[in-house]
């Protein structure tokens, strides 16, 4: 007997890039089977962000930027940040602000604005918070 399945993609099989992805977060923040490892968080995460996933790219930049998992890299969070935040991912065009904000680079100064922008466009919290502050002043 042959079995049918057009209406099924991969038929309960993940892809790699959606094992990589689940694993990124269940090491950053643990599961019911994993524990916290940031090595292996670091390592699932850059898996996964290489797959283009905007949430893994923007855990990979935390993991960067907070040195967990490895040595603390701003340039390298930077760039992760940008790559999440050009797929509108909302934190990371926040942080991108965060990381701009206060720059000796006239230019970068300037880009923040745009993300700050950009994060209240997505409707994030903490942006829409910054915002108001920043108007008040």
């Amino acid at each position: 007997m042959l079995l049918q399945c057009t209406a099924c993609a991969h038929f309960g099989l993940d892809s790699e890039a959606d094992i990589a992805a689940e694993n990124c977060y269940a090491y950053r923040y643990g599961d019911k089977i994993r524990r916290i490892n940031f090595n292996q968080a670091f390592d699932w995460c850059h898996r996964s962000a290489r797959w283009g996933d905007a949430n893994s790219q923007t855990l990979l930049a935390e993991l960067y930027y907070l040195g967990l998992g490895g040595k603390k890299d701003w340039q390298m969070a930077y760039e992760w940040y940008q790559k999440a935040a050009r797929q509108g991912h909302a934190h990371a065009q926040y942080m991108l602000y965060r990381m701009d904000k206060n720059s000796q680079d006239f230019a970068r100064r300037q880009q923040a604005e745009y993300w700050l922008k950009q994060a209240v466009y997505s409707g994030y919290k903490l942006a829409l918070q910054e915002s108001e502050n920043v108007n008040e002043r």
